[in-house]
């Protein structure tokens, strides 16, 4: 989903008054308000609540995204929370978020580097909370894509997640078929291609699984609690991979043709781990320290004609498996 959509409007009835900070506060606080009561206001809505000009809540709807995301609904005609249960697990109250919102807004006129260290502010508060609080939305919840996704199961799930408590699931896997009763420690909920996924400790098969919450046909909250091993964090656990699913780590290399390399050099970098190198004939040449092949190497063959893998050996050898086995099936058809 995207940030909320900045719109130069001439038809704007109000100016832009010389607001002081308690007022953009008050203002924010409004807005807050109104989006949690689920009213999905319009910015014309907002505009004639916090008696502003539109361009005005165009502002603060930019400057409040960075602390609570908001988006814009076509289907409801106005904004919400990207994640719905955001002001349940962020370690802010609503009269804070607003100051920091404020904030914000008045850092924004005081250069990057200024910028650059009050967000870096707002990520230690996330952090560096104390243990009694520590799950935060970046614990709780991480998001690889954006969107809403199907929302059955999570607010039991979250609770289980805040609370430490152990799930006793009935789980019906994609791959398999099979349908088996498991009991999970769950550590976090994962966001990824439009699914919701629990990422726990399976006792079944004794090691760390991810489970689509659709793919759930039954869940109960146990009263026996676990807990985490120390220093956990799952963005850390993860960071290496492409996407979503763990494994080995591998280093892959893949050069792209100097007429692709444009396109990708738009982008400052595809992974975190990613190493570059431009060649004087015009191509480029990435490298990556991921968990497993199978999901990068689906993004590598969007690029095909245009890719040559360098590294490891295995994907080279799987990318002419499966080009000759495309190439079969295809001459088939003819």
């Amino acid at each position: 989903m995207k940030r909320p959509r900045i719109k130069r409007s001439s038809l704007n009835k109000r100016r832009d008054k010389p607001a002081g900070i308690t007022e953009k506060v008050i203002n924010i606080l409004k807005i807050l308000n109104l989006i949690e009561q689920g009213k999905a206001p319009s910015v014309r809505t907002l505009s004639e609540v916090c008696e502003v000009s539109e361009r005005s809540i165009y502002r603060y709807l930019n400057i409040l995204y960075s602390i609570v995301p908001i988006v814009y609904d076509p289907k409801l005609g106005g904004y919400r929370f990207e994640n719905e249960k955001a002001l349940k697990v962020i370690p802010f109250e609503k009269k804070e978020i607003a100051l920091l919102s404020s904030l914000m807004d008045l850092i924004s006129k005081s250069g990057k580097d200024i910028q650059k260290t009050f967000k870096g502010i707002i990520e230690k508060i996330y952090i560096c909370q104390d243990k009694e609080h520590a799950h935060t939305p970046r614990e709780v919840f991480h998001f690889i894509t954006s969107s809403t996704g199907d929302s059955r199961w999570l607010d039991e799930i979250t609770r289980a997640i805040i609370d430490s408590k152990q799930l006793r699931i009935k789980y019906h896997a994609i791959n398999t078929g099979e349908i088996t009763e498991r009991l999970i420690d769950p550590y976090g909920l994962v966001f990824y291609d439009g699914l919701w996924f629990i990422y726990a400790y399976c006792h079944l098969r004794g090691d760390y699984r991810l489970f689509a919450t659709d793919r759930i046909k039954e869940l109960e909250t146990l009263k026996t609690g676990f807990l985490k091993p120390e220093g956990f964090s799952l963005k850390e656990r993860l960071s290496h991979c492409w996407g979503l699913w763990e494994g080995e780590i591998k280093t892959v290399t893949v050069r792209f043709s100097k007429e692709i390399a444009p396109v990708i050099m738009r982008k400052e970098k595809w992974h975190p781990t990613e190493e570059r190198k431009i060649f004087e004939d015009g191509s480029i040449e990435l490298t990556f320290r991921v968990s497993g092949l199978e999901e990068i190497k689906w993004w590598i063959y969007s690029w095909i004609p245009h890719i040559e893998v360098i590294a490891p050996q295995e994907l080279r050898e799987q990318l002419n498996h499966d080009l000759k086995e495309a190439l079969s099936r295809n001459s088939s058809l003819t």
